[in-house]
């Protein structure tokens, strides 16, 4: 599908109804692509790469004197292990075409109609190229919300004790999810910076603002991103000084009872090498005194700890 805008007005045309001296924007399927891209004047290995999968890790834009081309890996924001949706770009003086690559919801062509109906009045390319980009962007302060109250219950779980054996497993998985979502935001902030640049002077120097404010937009993602990111280390140091504190806890219990034990067990060795001359061996109440002895010896030391706070 293609649209013209005349005189800031846009209308579907055909592809015959193209008149150059208007700005065109399109949609088109790989298979349309194939047919009328010499009739664009697209480059026909811009074209052959949006027909090649190695391209399913490239999200940049490529800047030459007479166009620009660009692939874009959409992640799903709320979902980032989701299948990834893959549009590839074509911008020309007076003409910006969206390529379906991959689209397994539709939601390529109605990001790009909504683009359309946004700036249907007063509209310019750059009015089209912005609200195409913009929504990339549209989950993206939502999913930051659903991530920060995740490590909000993380962190409470760790503050009361309650820490579920998988919680580390489930840190490192969203710190590789934030890093994915890091990444994301860093590419499309530099395809925001090279149209911005406008080095093969494609767009009308007023209406760079819009790539200015897409730029933007992305940067404070990104940075809110690099946030929780650091969240999740301090969580991460959190989590192990309680585990160390658990650790110790435990370590101080078997100290105490080791050093309870040992005075028991120097008393029983002495009393257990049964020589012919010890007085207690003879004694009626040998047996009650060291049992008295014993609780006694506890006893002290259990006082002495509680005195001493070492339990």
């Amino acid at each position: 599908m293609f649209y013209s805008i005349h005189e800031k007005e846009i209308k579907e045309v055909t592809l015959e109804q193209i008149d150059s001296h208007d700005i065109c924007v399109g949609y088109l399927t790989l298979e349309e692509l194939r047919k009328c891209y010499e009739h664009l004047g697209l480059s026909e290995v811009a074209v052959k790469d949006c027909m090649t999968d190695f391209t399913h890790f490239r999200t940049s834009i490529d800047v030459y004197d007479e166009f620009s081309f660009g692939m874009i890996n959409i992640v799903d924001i709320l979902n980032l292990s989701s299948k990834r949706n893959r549009i590839g770009f074509f911008i020309k003086k007076n003409l910006f075409i969206i390529i379906k690559i991959i689209d397994k919801d539709d939601s390529i062509r109605q990001m790009f109609l909504d683009a359309i109906g946004r700036f249907r009045q007063n509209a310019t390319m750059e009015k089209v190229i912005y609200g195409v980009l913009e929504r990339l962007l549209s989950s993206g302060n939502r999913g930051l919300v659903m991530t920060e109250r995740q490590i909000i219950a993380m962190e409470r779980e760790v503050v009361n004790g309650k820490m579920d054996e998988d919680l580390n497993k489930e840190i490192f998985d969203l710190r590789n999810r934030l890093s994915t979502l890091k990444n994301y935001y860093d590419q499309l902030i530099d395809i925001g910076e090279a149209l911005q640049e406008n080095e093969n002077d494609l767009f009308e120097e007023r209406d760079l603002r819009y790539f200015k404010i897409f730029t933007d937009k992305s940067e404070r993602l990104s940075n809110n991103t690099q946030l929780l990111c650091d969240n999740l280390i301090h969580l991460r140091e959190a989590l192990d000084a309680t585990l160390n504190y658990n650790l110790n806890n435990t370590m101080k219990l078997f100290t105490i009872v080791t050093i309870i034990f040992q005075p028991l067990t120097l008393i029983v060795g002495w009393y257990g090498m049964n020589f012919t001359h010890m007085p207690e061996l003879a004694w009626k109440f040998g047996y009650v005194y060291v049992i008295v002895l014993s609780i006694a010896v506890v006893t002290g030391i259990l006082i002495y700890f509680k005195k001493k706070k070492y339990m």
